[in-house]
């Protein structure tokens, strides 16, 4: 599991672990993935970390020789950028799709033949709601720019990544989905989500208040067993009613 040192990929590495998955915990920053690594082991289950940048080529050797090993694939890392888009430089822009969506593709790569030597496994990539609507500017307020179209566009293509790797890889017994949460409150969305921007939230969302830990973890562990062997190329949308509205 990539990005899995706080916020959603920590619940997601939790969610699995409850249900018994040894888990690979692989982030930038050593130290909360050994936080991260411990609470899992104090739910039963083992737990190995990587400190690895998944778009570095050089990273990513090293856990290749884990990769093989991998049933169930969770490509969670993700960054944004909020600032006016008319200041995105190519860089900028760059280093937004280079994680949000190429590090997912390289570590499908890197897993499936594993998968398909067993005849068996699971991919399960982060969206985002912002992958198919643009931010609504009434529910921020307060908030001076909130333009993510790099964000957008990268999930975006995780998301039809989802669907056309479900088509390729579904005849190997490789079931592979998305989840799209909607807002968490996390250590990325800490500084977005002033008592404002969560009350203006809350009101539009029809579960009345923002997305807690164990609404995410119910829904991982399910995509990744046998009770959803038959479900792929779907994204599982769990933002409390937020996008009907």
């Amino acid at each position: 599991m990539t990005g899995a040192g706080t916020g959603i990929g920590r619940e997601l590495a939790l969610g699995l672990a409850e249900v018994g998955c040894e888990v690979i915990l692989v982030g930038r920053r050593q130290r909360p993935l050994e936080v991260v690594a411990d609470e899992v082991r104090n739910l039963g289950s083992n737990a190995t970390w990587h400190s690895c940048n998944v778009t570095s080529e050089e990273d990513l050797r090293v856990l290749e020789a884990t990769s093989a090993s991998v049933d169930v694939l969770i490509n969670n890392a993700g960054v944004s950028d909020r600032r006016p888009w008319l200041d995105v430089k190519r860089h900028d822009w760059e280093r937004v799709v280079d994680l949000n969506l190429w590090s997912g593709f390289r570590l499908a790569q890197m897993t499936v033949p594993g998968m398909i030597d067993r005849g068996w496994g699971r991919i399960i990539n982060i969206g985002s709601l912002y992958a198919q609507r643009a931010p609504d500017r009434e529910r921020y307020p307060g908030v001076a720019s909130f333009d993510v179209p790099a964000y957008g566009a990268s999930k975006a293509g995780l998301l039809s990544l989802t669907r056309h790797l479900a088509v390729s890889l579904g005849s190997f017994g490789i079931t592979v989905n998305a989840i799209s949460p909607g807002m968490f409150r996390t250590e990325r969305t800490q500084t977005l989500l002033t008592p404002a921007v969560e009350e203006a939230l809350s009101a539009r969302t029809p579960r009345r208040r923002l997305g807690a830990g164990e609404d995410l973890r119910g829904a991982v562990a399910f995509l990744a067993s046998d009770a959803a062997s038959f479900i792929t190329g779907i994204d599982l949308v769990v933002d409390g009613g937020y996008s009907l509205v």
